[in-house]
């Protein structure tokens, strides 16, 4: 074998293993060009772009511009189970408990009207009131406390739904399926990226962190891939 053909096959050897080893790290592969097309669209505040790719908000004028961005290497993917379903029964579930307290809290109140009332008259006058209003007192307090509290438990319910909703939404983007009706996974992956960042004329290069996102519904033999999309950047 000749001297040339032999050094051929042992570039090759070294060779093969690094060009691998680059495919891996995910440095040219399509986290690239959806990361660059995120703060493209970003240093520019094109929402209409970013509506489409994320629900995260890159603040320019906070953080600064984003240029160059390179991902260096992509995490292994992780996943969760879809929460939809969970949620939706949290909400239910949340409705049903304000329901009944205010029920609860309507006997109370019928009850105790008048005594109700003197209490509210003295609280917005600052005076003390009756002596034998004070316990009505204590317990309206505590009514309005849990009358809060029910009230948060719905909103922070149907808050954490809508959100799940979304987030499955922007990756599936499939005529608006009735999430409930599907179990499923939200995969991440985290992208380590280098890019330089210039806030207020000053330039640093810096690493940052871009978590992408997907879901995948499970609809039979054939699953509902949905496409990446941005999640968080730190």
């Amino acid at each position: 074998m000749s001297r040339s053909r032999t050094t051929t096959r042992v570039c090759a050897l070294f060779v093969a293993p690094l060009l691998a080893l680059v495919a891996a790290c995910g440095a040219t592969g399509p986290e690239q060009t959806l990361i660059r097309t995120y703060f493209n669209a970003s240093n520019v505040t094109d929402r209409g772009s970013l509506a489409n790719i994320t629900m995260y908000a890159w603040n320019v004028r906070e953080k600064g511009t984003v240029t160059g961005p390179t991902v260096n290497s992509v995490s292994e993917e992780r996943s969760r189970p879809l929460r939809v379903k969970e949620l939706e029964q949290a909400v239910a579930d949340a409705v049903a408990a304000e329901e009944t307290f205010t029920q609860e809290k309507i006997v109370y109140q019928n009850e105790n009207f008048d005594a109700i009332n003197r209490v509210l008259e003295a609280e917005r006058e600052e005076a003390d009131v009756a002596s034998g209003d004070s316990e009505v007192q204590e317990a309206w307090t505590d009514w309005r406390a849990r009358t809060m509290e029910n009230s948060k438990a719905v909103s922070d319910s149907q808050q954490a739904v809508s959100a799940e909703r979304n987030t499955a939404y922007l990756s599936v983007q499939a005529d608006d399926p009735d999430l409930s009706q599907f179990d499923g996974q939200i995969v991440s992956k985290d992208a380590d990226v280098t890019a330089t960042v210039t806030l207020d004329g000053n330039a640093s290069e810096q690493q940052l962190t871009v978590t992408l996102q997907r879901t995948i519904l499970e609809n039979g033999d054939e699953p509902i891939e949905g496409r990446w999309v941005i999640a968080t950047v730190n």
